[in-house]
């Protein structure tokens, strides 16, 4: 059960993400950035029987996923952080998943009236580059970093985690139909990873107008989610 007050802060993003991530068997920490309202740490809580740590620079949505982790009685589990990733202080994070910002901030920039809404899709508090630079920082060797963003800016992404020794290992391009172009980019990158990358077959969300197609009817359906005893 998830309770929220902003548009944005659960969509289908999230449950592609949701979907997309797999949580190392051993993992002790898991990290969510941008927790939003929480939605991710709640699916993940169904993967995995690690620390799942949401991280919020919004204080009305930390208030709003510290509230969904107690509806569900994930307080054993989940915990959330009213804090910037950028001054965050932690070891051996296991994997880091976020949903970030997906729009950089210029003068032509199209922004929200919103300013919560503005800071969750604009790179006004979080750049692609701080948010890679601070998962390494956090993750330990071999941790991974989970997202989806936007195809246009791939190359770009893919320029940076190089930087920050990351090594791509996943990545599944999302198309809304099968003859439209991609409108995101799932990724799963390695700290200081061994090279080799899977190219993940396209997921095609709609047939038609308002018709999903099978494989979004099994996602919504929470194909991805193991029953935590069976471990």
């Amino acid at each position: 059960m998830i309770e929220q007050k902003s548009r944005t802060a659960f969509n289908l993003d999230t449950i592609l993400l949701s979907d997309f991530a797999k949580i190392p068997y051993r993992s002790k920490v898991v990290l969510d950035v941008g927790t939003g309202a929480g939605p991710v740490m709640l699916y993940l809580s169904q993967k995995t029987k690690a620390k799942i740590i949401g991280i919020e620079i919004q204080e009305d949505r930390f208030l709003q996923a510290k509230h969904n982790i107690t509806l569900n009685h994930l307080e054993s589990q989940c915990e959330v952080i009213h804090q910037d990733i950028k001054t965050l202080e932690m070891k051996d994070v296991d994997c880091i998943v976020t949903n970030p910002p997906f729009f950089k901030v210029n003068e032509t920039s199209n922004v929200n009236d919103s300013i919560d809404d503005t800071i969750a899709r604009h790179e006004v508090s979080l750049s692609l580059e701080a948010l890679i630079e601070s998962s390494y920082r956090l993750l330990k060797y071999a941790g991974y970093l989970v997202m989806i963003h936007r195809p246009d800016r791939f190359a770009e992404i893919v320029s940076v985690l190089n930087r920050y020794h990351f090594e791509i290992k996943r990545v599944r391009f999302v198309h809304p139909y099968v003859n439209d172009k991609a409108n995101h980019v799932l990724i799963e990158a390695v700290k200081k990873g061994s090279p080799g990358m899977l190219v993940e077959p396209p997921l095609i969300l709609y047939v038609e107008k308002h018709i999903p197609t099978r494989e979004l009817v099994e996602i919504y359906g929470g194909r991805s989610y193991a029953v935590k005893s069976a471990l």
